[in-house]
């Protein structure tokens, strides 16, 4: 007979063996967070070159210029919001529901896992001279396949834990708990999921389409470098990028319910108007790629009527969120909660969003092509970041596991958050207005105006993406710092 020692697993072994919902979010947040931090980055260096068009003095090359420009969407998007939401969605949205935690669990926890290898082969496909493609097709075709396997590997884990979410909501409620009486953060949450469970296979085909014809003697249409990021960039402008606004709105609204002691009035109402910004948020049909000759789809009466419809939608939520304010202001006291401001400042900058979002599509503007895209992208997204961050500050000791929250850091943090944000938004703006394009490259003649690459709007944007950078750090501090506080309380 033998016998074999005991080993105690070390704390990287237990985390990746781990069903355990907390421990899956301490993954999905800081791995989110640290993608968004990452892409603010980027977007900070595309900004330092976009003072001098004339030459890429930072970057290198035009082509370098746009790897780092669409590794700040991709990164905001696929590798940051949407994992960032993954936490509340795999610890929040269960309790609210009354399950005791995720159906699937262990399909959770590889969820989580691949995801994170995903995450970890794009990000090094970025930078080894990959990405999605470039203008002057002088990216390395084994890194850019390298990035695509990475997002396919995102895109698989995120869609494995969006069915064990939606599966919780709809099977794993408790006894009497109807759709109809689920918190606006586990409501929206299922109708996003449920969105962005038809959206992102229809990414995944674009980037399977893609690999292939790369991979192949020589690409034929699909994998042509040059028009790589055309079949993908739908994900990351109207209407699909209000999909991660949605569950911000529900955070937003179970936030102010929470820390003003009460209830949203018209609560049917606001029901019926989350579920038709997610209805509006569906984008996987507007693909520039697929345009047939002569009837662009940017400009069809579906994606026109959609872009403006969903202003009045956004106003009503805005005004269930300005009433619980108004009949709570009296319990928030003189200093309100950071996780209140932030979340009002979310969904503020979200209604901005889909405005700038309806004036991008009005015809005699000719804004489709300018920096207006990316006026629109910056409040939304940036509006979704400040929720995140909102949910997180709220529900942070349930998160971490124990006490120790820095309030006047996450206030700080946040509030320069949404100042950088506000200082991006209204540059591009104005800039897309004069007519600078979404992408500048590094050529004056495709900027859109000869002053775009010396105007003082671009010092602008460039003050803007530093007080963006500058809060992300302080809430990841503030996370640390938390989370080590926690561990000690637990030892003690």
């Amino acid at each position: 007979m033998t016998t074999t020692d005991e080993i105690d697993s070390t704390v990287f072994e237990e985390a990746v063996t781990s069903t355990d919902p907390k421990v899956l979010a301490k993954v999905w947040g800081f791995g989110g967070m640290t993608s968004v931090l990452l892409g603010a980055i980027a977007g900070l260096l595309v900004g330092f070159e976009r003072l001098d068009l004339t030459s890429a003095d930072l970057l290198g090359s035009a082509d370098e210029v746009f790897q780092f420009w669409s590794a700040h969407r991709v990164a905001l998007v696929l590798l940051g919001v949407l994992p960032a939401l993954m936490t509340l969605a795999t610890t929040v949205v269960p309790r609210q529901c009354g399950a005791n935690t995720l159906i699937f669990p262990r399909a959770a926890a590889l969820a989580c896992w691949t995801w994170l290898v995903g995450a970890v082969l794009t990000i090094v496909g970025f930078l080894a001279d990959g990405g999605l493609g470039t203008p002057g097709a002088g990216g390395q075709r084994q890194a850019t396949a390298l990035t695509l396997i990475g997002l396919l590997l995102a895109i698989a884990g995120l869609l494995t834990a969006t069915v064990c979410v939606v599966t919780t909501i709809i099977s794993g409620r408790s006894t009497g708990t109807g759709l109809r009486d689920l918190p606006f953060t586990s409501w929206t949450t299922l109708v996003s999921a449920t969105i962005w469970g038809g959206m992102l296979p229809v990414l995944a085909a674009n980037i399977v389409l893609t690999y292939v014809d790369l991979r192949g003697r020589s690409a034929v249409r699909f994998g042509a470098e040059d028009a790589i990021w055309e079949q993908l960039s739908w994900m990351f402008t109207h209407p699909a990028v209000y999909v991660l606004a949605l569950p911000v709105l529900g955070i937003a609204l179970d936030v102010l319910s929470a820390t003003t002691g009460t209830t949203q009035a018209n609560r049917d109402v606001l029901l019926v108007a989350t579920a038709a910004f997610g209805f509006l948020s569906f984008g996987a049909y507007a693909q520039p790629f697929f345009d047939t000759p002569g009837t662009p789809v940017m400009e069809e009466a579906l994606y026109v009527v959609m872009a403006f419809a969903i202003v009045p939608v956004a106003l009503v939520i805005l005004g269930g969120v300005a009433d619980t304010l108004r009949r709570g202001a009296s319990n928030l006291g003189t200093r309100p909660p950071a996780e209140t401001v932030c979340a009002l400042l979310s969904v503020m900058l979200i209604v901005a969003g889909t405005a700038v979002g309806a004036l991008r599509v009005i015809a005699p503007l000719d804004l489709l092509g300018t920096s207006v895209t990316g006026a629109q992208f910056t409040l939304v997204v940036g509006g979704a970041v400040l929720g995140v961050g909102a949910g997180f500050q709220h529900w942070g000791d349930d998160l971490v596991g124990g006490p120790g929250a820095r309030p006047g850091m996450n206030l700080l943090g946040g509030l320069a958050l949404a100042g950088g944000v506000v200082l991006i938004g209204a540059t591009d703006l104005i800039s897309g207005l004069l007519g600078l394009s979404d992408f500048t490259g590094v050529d004056l003649a495709t900027a859109g105006y000869p002053g775009s690459g010396v105007d003082g709007l671009n010092i602008v944007s460039i003050v803007g993406s530093l007080a963006l950078v500058g809060g992300l750090v302080i809430w990841q501090a503030s996370g640390i710092l938390h989370l080590t506080a926690a561990k000690k309380a637990s030892s003690v």
